[in-house]
């Protein structure tokens, strides 16, 4: 087999891998929901608390848990694409698959959030109330403490369109699911063949 002929056979190899849609999909799903159930968690818990005047407050950290949840989607569709079709998943298929997972989850978990904001459409402004009365507890400065509130308020504002959450959502889950597709190709992909 000349060169020509194995490059032909590598390039046929390479366009028959199966399509990993399905898994990315699947993993988008489960984890936009997993993301958006813990975002609303996070907004009631912090709108039923009481001002405590601390900088650091659980539900910031029950937020933390759920960004760090929601980037492991990349992960769970690289083992379900390397389960369902037993095949090598190379790092860069696996970055891809995390990334396209990690747009999925923004995309879905922000849709969920719209939809959520009509039923319950005083939901923002009961969590802005909420933050501003915990800065108002703060034992900082008059100016200072007046400064963070008007700049918390404007950014809460801000984050509520679909624009403002997908530029946000889609470069942080893309990123973290990119590197756990990455590390998922290399824990669940078959090796290639060495002979």
């Amino acid at each position: 087999m000349d060169s020509t002929q194995e490059y032909s056979a590598e390039i046929q190899e390479n366009n028959s891998s199966p399509s990993y849609w399905t898994s990315v999909g699947i993993a988008s799903v489960l984890f936009g929901i997993i993301a958006f159930v813990i975002s609303i968690a996070t907004i009631y818990i912090t709108i039923n608390s009481d001002p405590t005047g601390s900088f650091i407050s659980p539900s910031q950290l029950i937020g933390l848990l759920g960004c760090l949840v929601g980037a492991f989607g990349g992960m769970v569709a690289t083992w379900h694409y390397a389960n369902e079709y037993d095949t090598v998943i190379k790092l860069g298929k696996g970055a891809l698959i995390g990334f396209l997972t990690g747009v999925g989850i923004a995309i879905i978990s922000t849709f969920l959030h719209q939809i959520w904001l009509l039923f319950d459409p005083d939901m923002t402004q009961q969590m802005i109330d909420s933050m501003v009365a915990n800065m108002e507890a703060m034992d900082i400065p008059d100016e200072q403490k007046q400064q963070m509130i008007d700049t918390t308020v404007q950014s809460m504002r801000d984050q509520q369109s679909i624009g403002s959450q997908l530029l946000w959502g889609v470069p942080m889950y893309g990123i973290l699911n990119l590197i756990t597709g990455m590390i998922g190709a290399k824990v669940f992909g078959k090796d290639e063949d060495v002979f």
